[in-house]
């Protein structure tokens, strides 16, 4: 099933409930999907995906990542991120410590849209929406050009892997004045195609990046298959949890 275009302060069709949200999901999670990845040098990177099937159902997603030190080193962090389902919210907190929150995407033009085919036409925009109604994001963007098959084995699996702080630490991981002392290392998988694209940002109260300064390099994925497995869990130095 692929995401429909939504209505505002719609969910995808075929999204989880809040009730669904209860149900175990726990990893690893096989997604397949559509989405941009725009490289904003050193700052970080902003990537904006439209999830056509996952454990959990279609939902949409923009995240912010950059590189944060951890106890096994440098490793990017995803440090802001929203997402249209409940489920998505609860499960993605729940495994892999991402700080996800809830929000509404509505697209319109060509859009996003994952599985077989892939990228249709060559452009939209698309309006995110936080849960208290103020506006996240307004993204514009255009993909076009040859597709070339991409693979993350060839690398390096630090550059890949995310270190996120444990929002769900065993009661005895907390230290004075309840410090987590744990980290969630997680190393992804995706194979794909990429091709050029534009974005551009008409609001972007996201991330200060998106206002005032334009990515380096930016790429459309028509079609991914994505796998978060299950996560590592380490203390502060380093040690398994």
């Amino acid at each position: 099933m692929m995401p429909a275009a939504l209505d505002e302060a719609a969910a995808p069709d075929g999204a989880v409930t809040d009730e669904a949200a209860l149900v175990g999901a726990g990893p690893p999670w096989t997604l397949r999907g559509a989405g941009l990845v725009a490289v904003f040098g050193a700052r970080g990177v902003l990537m904006l995906v439209r999830y056509a099937s996952s454990p959990v159902g279609p939902y949409d997603e923009l995240l912010w990542a950059e590189v944060r030190g951890s106890p096994v080193g440098a490793r990017p962090t995803v440090t802001r991120i929203v997402v249209s389902t409940e489920a998505s919210v609860v499960w993605g907190r729940r495994n892999w410590g991402i700080p996800k929150e809830l929000a509404a995407f509505q697209w319109s033009g060509a859009g996003l849209v994952g599985g077989p085919d892939g990228w249709r036409g060559e452009g939209g925009q698309v309006r995110v929406t936080g849960a208290g109604g103020e506006m996240l994001a307004h993204l514009g963007f255009r993909a076009g050009g040859p597709r070339l098959p991409v693979w993350t084995g060839v690398v390096p699996g630090a550059w890949r892997t995310l270190a996120q702080p444990d929002l769900m630490p065993e009661p005895d991981a907390a230290g004075p004045r309840g410090t987590l002392l744990t980290t969630v290392l997680t190393t992804v998988q995706a194979r794909g195609r990429v091709q050029a694209a534009r974005l551009s940002a008409v609001q972007g109260a996201f991330h200060p990046a998106l206002m005032d300064s334009r990515p380096l390099l930016t790429l459309a994925a028509p079609e991914f298959r994505m796998v978060f497995p299950v996560p590592r869990v380490v203390r502060a130095d380093g040690r398994p949890a």
